[in-house]
């Protein structure tokens, strides 16, 4: 009789655990955030000897299919002339194609410096799922670059990697 009490409790346990492993089995990550993604010119390539510095926060969402991005810098050489989200290529790589470029009207100024160096953009990106794809934003081939003029005007002055590991 004991024994029957014991294989019992030993069956409902084993039912009760497994039906919970079950359930993590089936829950599905569909958003993603990574804040403060660094964004230097040690990160470009070629690499930059650039002071400048920046930082990403980034927001994916997979219901949506929208990313969502603030940046912030400070200590660009000059005016930003053009910014953009670039790839598929992966950290360390050199550039791949314009994906989509930031709208300048929409940079805001720091109002304690009286030039341009430094900043902050909001942007939203649409992965269609041809030009931008799921499967290439989630392995990380995606980046962003901000430029200036000079010398920095077609390499880009600082860079920052769109990971969210």
């Amino acid at each position: 009789m004991k024994f029957l009490r014991i294989a019992a409790w030993v069956f409902f346990a084993s039912i009760v655990l497994t039906a919970c492993k079950r359930d993590t089995e089936f829950t599905k990550i569909t958003e993603f955030r990574k804040n403060g993604i660094a964004m230097t010119g040690a990160l470009n390539v070629p690499q930059t000897p650039s002071p400048a510095i920046g930082s990403m926060d980034i927001w994916y969402s997979k219901e949506t299919r929208i990313l969502t991005y603030t940046l912030n810098w400070s200590g660009l050489t000059g005016p930003i002339s053009s910014a953009s989200i670039m790839g598929p290529a992966p950290a360390g790589f050199p550039s791949g194609s314009i994906v989509q470029n930031l709208n300048p009207s929409l940079i805001v100024r720091c109002p304690t410096v009286s030039t341009s160096t430094c900043g902050s953009y909001r942007g939203t990106l649409l992965v269609d799922g041809f030009v931008v794809t799921e499967e290439n934003l989630l392995a990380g081939v995606y980046y962003l670059t901000l430029r200036t003029g000079g010398v920095f005007a077609t390499i880009g002055e600082i860079r920052g990697q769109i990971k969210f590991d």
